[in-house]
Formats: structure tokens, sequence, C-alpha cells
């Protein structure tokens, strides 16, 4: 029988399962990765921060990537390569909460800067001689603060709405925390939590897709009109690496979600026909 469970409890994370044989070859593998990315990105704020050269618009908006990639990674890979270490795993609530939070953090950011970005290529190939009076630093300013204050608004909310949900479950059948791990410990009705969630998804999936869309088929028909080869070609390389990144994150996000639902659906049906 499901029964309630106070906020000091534990969860246990289900976690990927791992042989004894290799789990220190991924442990090994996973602090590696996780060493390249943060020495990375704290290497690119660095450099980006004291050199006051490279404080232009695209070079702010690559910074605040890195932070993203930093506070993404941080939230989710040193826990795994703890969880690799031990059979039996279990995470505070709170711990688990804040984790989620990052995760979720990470991922609407990221997508709202990528956005920015696109807008800025657009400006700076279509535009180039107004690119200075339009990117200003006050621009760039308002444009990362309206993308991470909405980043914010829109979490925070998620979360309240999940946090005020009595939980009657104690296992999370990922390897890591997120929002609808969290709200599935309850038995309460989570209709409103679904619709949400659903909501921010397809909002900031919609909101960059579109942006990027138009912006790229713009700057498509720009380069098309333009004579110089190697504005061209500059166009393009600088474009195109935006663009890679875009898809690859669009990918892997949905890719996920896809598992965890999948998951989520598989793992509660099995327990409602065991009841």
């Amino acid at each position: 029988m499901n029964t309630t469970i106070n906020d000091s409890s534990m969860l246990s994370l289900e976690g990927f399962i791992v042989s004894p044989e290799a789990a220190h070859p991924l442990f090994l593998l996973t602090l590696a990765v996780y060493l390249i990315i943060f020495i990375g990105n704290v290497t690119v704020f660095s450099v980006i921060v004291f050199q006051k050269n490279l404080h232009e618009p695209m070079y702010l908006m690559i910074c605040n990537m890195s932070v993203c990639d930093l506070i993404g990674s941080t939230a989710v890979m040193p826990r795994l390569m703890a969880d690799f270490l031990t059979e039996v795993r279990y995470i505070s609530y709170a711990a688990c909460v804040v984790q989620a939070f990052c995760v979720h953090i990470y991922g609407s950011a990221a997508q709202l800067i990528l956005t920015v970005m696109a807008y800025d290529r657009y400006i700076a190939i279509c535009d180039p001689l107004r690119y200075n009076s339009i990117m200003t630093t006050s621009t760039l300013v308002k444009l990362c603060s309206l993308a991470w204050g909405g980043t914010l608004v829109l979490i925070i909310i998620l979360f309240a709405l999940t946090l005020r949900l009595p939980r009657c479950r104690s296992q999370i059948v990922h390897a890591y925390c997120n929002n609808s791990s969290l709200f599935l410990l309850s038995c309460a009705d989570t209709t409103v939590n679904n619709i949400y969630g659903l909501f921010i998804t397809v909002f900031l999936s919609g909101l960059s897709f579109l942006v990027i869309v138009w912006t790229y088929i713009r700057i498509l028909i720009t380069c098309l009109y333009k004579r110089q080869s190697s504005s061209k070609s500059k166009a393009i390389h600088t474009c195109a690496t935006h663009l890679t990144v875009y898809i690859i994150f669009e990918l892997s996000s949905l890719f996920i979600i896809i598992v965890q639902r999948f998951q989520n659906f598989v793992f509660y049906r099995h327990k409602g026909l065991q009841c």
C-alpha cells in the first residue's frame, strides 16, 4: 500500500546497470569527459572575460553557453561517477530537486541562448552595416537577461507545481533526477504538471525552431545574392557551426525525453499490474 513519505526521506536511483568489472573503467571515462568539459568551458569563460578585445556579442554569447554547459555537466556527471562505484544508490529528496532544477535550467537556457545567437548571425550577415548599432552591449545584455530570466520564471513555476504534490513513492527510475521523475513520486493527480511540462517543451522548442528557421532562410537568401566568395564562405562556416550545435542539442534532447517517457510508462505500468 502506498504511504506518504516525509521530506527528509531518501530516494533510490535506478541508474545504469553496470557490472563490477566495468564500473571503474566507466568511472574513469566519465571523469575524463567531465574534466575536459569543465576545464574547456572554464578556460573559454576566463579568456573571454579577461580579454577585452573579445567583448563582442558572439563571444559573450559563447561565454553564456559555457556557463550553461558547466551547470548541466556539474549537475549530472559527478553524481553519475559516484553511482558507478556503488550498487546501492540513494539521494536525498532535496539533492534530487536541486539536480533536477539545474538540469532543466541548463536545457532551457541553452535553447534560448542558441536562439539569440541565430539572431546575432542574422544581423551580422543580412545587415552588416548596422550590426554595431543594433547589437550594442545594452541590446546583448537585454537579450541574455531575457533568456536567463525567462528560463528561471518558467522553471520555477514548473518546480512549484511539482513540490506541492504529496509523495508516496521513493524510487527514481532514471540515472539522474528530473521534473517528470519527481512528480511521478506522487500518487496525486499530475495532469497540471504534464500539461505545463508539455507547454514549456513546445514553447521553447517551437520558439527556437521558428526563429532559427526564419533567420537561416534570410541568411541563405542573402548569401545567394552576395558576389564576394570570401564573404559567402565565412558566412556559411559561421552558420554551419551554430546550426550543427543546435541540431545536435535538439536531437539529443528529443532522444532523452522519449527514452525517459518510455521508461516511466513501462516502470509504472509494471507497478500497476503488480498491485
